[in-house]
């Protein structure tokens, strides 16, 4: 019996299940153990209890469900509908979070409410990726799904992610002085291994925050069996790596309601991987060292108050640079070494400030919240790469392209945002929320000598601007004590990134070029969504059904299939709006306790996705997906079995791509308070050691490829976490 056909057994049983906590409700007391509601800020740019705004918000912990699995962006993610993380298995490992199939830079991630380094694609992977933030110094990670544009401008297109980091309070009880804890972790899904330590402390006005882990490990697994030093390899990589990350915070309370707070957080990750899968027949060996950099500072003002009149004011300035680095060593036939010495590189400042108002007019309550945005963001792709022949002689010339050069020109980019909401609660329990924000951008780029190196024509580069209003509409009404319904409706736009029109990139040796195309329009979205949350003693659940349009999408295209420049090259590339998307969908998220000690709950996602230009399926969406799980608990133990399923990937914009067929994987965990302050949290994934497939991973390999399996996630492993509060 096929993995498929189990798993259309399975999927009724799914639904049911995951549908089955919103048709019961039994008068059972809840343990000390269940989780408290999260806080949303994000969503509303109001701290508001997550089960009083849209479904289509979800605020998690740092350590997701399962503190022992969770090492990584990809595993943070893993439960949540709708969520996904695709990974390049032979170098260059997880890119960025796509949410309903949008990805890359149309998702805005942020710490902190500071835009995170973007996104640089190239060579079907991430040459830079958003996987630059230690999950250990965070205290929650918001995800709203959806055009977001209407509170965050461009690069919200598809939605928000925003981690918050830690505070004092993560880390103290309300009257203590000094306090903190100290986690030691293994994973087996890449061998790695984590010593983390964070203190706190207060004095009277002033506090201090202080937080350090290193995590060093492996590739991450496969279940590829072909070991081979070739292009056919299926097995991981040898990698190993390490990172530190620090995270400082001091924090000054001027008077009462106001704070004043100073933040430094640092991160670093070093690999050193021999890259067996490149070896082909010229190329005999190719070893590289990968660095990964990002620090950001930080200073902010925040007041705060109760009751009418002016209740919140922030003020915020920052500085964040991030690096990607790859210094790579070849050997060619021939007795030939090439090195190549590569970075992408962004610096970003800003400011931003918010006012948030409250007027209490009897039968209703406006909390009004403006204000606004501006930060810079200097980009730059310089590449060396240098050929050292038998004879001895040195090149900097090298199949063809001349170095030192830069693919796109160093450019700024500067956004301007300005933005006003109003919620307004009526005494009935309706709530209306409309919002509106203005952006302007302009992209400057800087033509030099380098960039001319890689293009030949650098005059075809122009400076761009734009900006754009985008309106957002929230509606939420309680339907009776238990039900609240809510529909929004958005708009969403992001204009083209600091590569789309800019990048030019020859290679005469695979017979292919990509010119810049300075004629790019914005990408725009509309959304319309629907929902309703059931919160009674003892089950939760939350629906939500959605419709995104997207226009003008920005794609690289084949353009030309002739040499029009005497580059000797037989395809010419561009990027261009490619025309019209729509990705609809339905979301389930539901728990019942059953139970005092005994807890189901479940999840399902579905989306279908289409791109109307062509008429043809879009491919970013990942097929039905959801999980199952029996949570055990008490005071000083519990367990949870957890069934994660998706159905085989159907729809594809050609017969040619890799379907990833279905699965079914079951996990086993646990956690065990030792003590008043030691915990242990552990587990077993993959218990039937199956080999499966992620969407996210596979999307775009075709069906006929010989190192699929490459591709596939880890067989049987365990994992484990101690934490001891002090």
């Amino acid at each position: 019996m096929t993995g498929n056909t189990r798993f259309i057994r399975l999927t009724p049983l799914a639904a049911a299940l995951a549908l089955l906590p919103a048709l019961a409700d039994t008068p059972l007391a809840r343990t000390s153990a269940e989780a408290l509601p999260g806080v949303s800020i994000t969503a509303t740019r109001l701290p508001k209890d997550a089960d009083f705004v849209a479904p289509n918000v979800a605020v998690l912990s740092p350590d997701g469900d399962d503190a022992g699995r969770v090492h990584d962006i990809q595993s943070l993610f893993v439960d949540e509908p709708g969520v996904s993380v695709g990974r390049d298995p032979a170098r260059r490992g997880n890119a960025g979070v796509s949410i309903r199939g949008i990805e890359g830079n149309r998702v805005q991630m942020t710490i902190d409410g500071i835009n995170l380094p973007q996104v640089y694609m190239g060579g079907g992977a991430a040459l830079s990726g958003r996987d630059m933030v230690e999950l250990d110094n965070l205290s929650a990670v918001e995800v709203i799904k959806g055009p977001y544009s209407g509170l965050y401008g461009a690069d919200a297109l598809g939605g928000v992610v925003a981690y918050r980091s830690l505070d004092i309070d993560d880390l103290l009880a309300k009257d203590a002085t000094q306090g903190g804890r100290v986690r030691l972790g293994y994973t087996g899904v890449d061998k790695s291994k984590k010593a983390g330590a964070a203190a706190g402390m207060r004095s009277g006005a002033v506090s201090v925050l202080f937080s350090y882990t290193r995590r060093q490990g492996e590739n991450n697994k496969s279940m590829g069996e072909d070991k081979s030093a070739t292009s056919t390899r299926t097995a991981a990589n040898p990698l190993d790596w390490h990172s530190d990350a620090i995270l400082a915070k001091l924090g000054w309370e001027l008077a009462k309601g106001h704070k004043l707070g100073f933040a430094q957080d640092s991160f670093r990750r070093k690999g050193d991987g021999d890259y067996l899968s490149s070896r082909t027949g010229p190329l005999l060996a190719q070893t590289s060292t990968d660095n990964v950099k990002r620090d950001r500072s930080s200073v902010s003002y925040d007041f705060s108050d109760t009751g009418n009149g002016l209740i919140g004011v922030h003020l915020g300035v920052y500085r964040q640079t991030g690096k990607s680095l790859e210094d790579t060593l070849e050997q060619r036939a021939g007795n030939v070494l090439r090195t190549n010495n590569s970075s992408f590189e962004q610096t970003a400042w800003g400011l931003d400030g918010q006012i948030t108002q409250r007027y209490d007019q009897g039968n209703m309550i406006h909390t009004l919240v403006w204000g606004g945005d501006f930060n810079r963001t200097e980009t730059s792709r310089p590449r060396m790469r240098t050929q050292i022949n038998a004879n001895g002689s040195v090149s900097t010339t090298v199949a063809g392209e001349v170095f030192p050069q830069k693919t796109f020109p160093d450019n700024d980019n500067d956004r301007l945002g300005l933005f006003v909401q109003d919620e307004i609660a009526f005494a009935s329990g309706l709530s209306i929320t409309p919002s509106l924000r203005y952006d302007r951008y302009s992209l400057k780029p800087k033509a030099d000598a380098l960039y001319a190196n890689a293009n030949p024509n650098p005059d075809n580069v122009r400076k761009s601007s734009d900006s754009a209003v985008s309106p957002r509409m929230m509606f939420s009404l309680p339907f009776n004590e238990h039900w609240t319904g809510f529909a929004q409706f958005g708009t969403g736009f992001r204009t083209p990134n600091f590569d789309d029109g800019v990048l030019v990139f020859v290679n005469s040796a695979f017979g292919y070029e990509v010119r810049p195309n300075p004629g790019l329009k914005a990408e725009t979205s509309r959304s319309a969504e629907f929902g309703a949350r059931y919160r009674a003693t003892n089950t939760e659940f939350a629906i939500t059904a959605y419709q995104n349009r997207y226009k003008n999408f920005i794609a690289s295209t084949l353009v030309s299939s002739v040499d029009t420049n005497g580059n000797g090259v037989a395809n010419e590339y561009q990027a261009q709006n490619i025309g019209r998307v729509r990705v609809q969908g339905l979301e389930i998220k539901s728990a019942w306790r059953m139970h005092p000690n005994l807890k189901l709950r479940g999840t399902l996602a579905y989306a279908k996705a289409d791109d109307l230009t062509r008429n043809q399926a879009y491919d970013g969406v990942d097929p039905l997906n959801g999980l199952v799980a029996l949570d055990f608990d008490t005071e000083q133990w519990g367990s949870s079995l957890t069934l994660r399923a998706a159905k085989s990937k159907s729809r594809t914009s050609a017969s040619t791509l890799f379907k990833a067929p279905g699965y079914g994987v079951f996990d086993l965990s646990g956690r065990m308070q030792l003590s008043r302050q030691a915990s242990l949290q552990a587990g077993i994934y993959n218990l039937a050691d199956k080999k499966y497939w992620l969407w996210s991973d596979v999307k775009g390999q075709v069906a006929s490829s010989n190192v699929l399996d490459r591709y596939t996630q880890s067989g049987r492993t365990v994992a484990a976490n101690f934490e001891y509060r002090f």
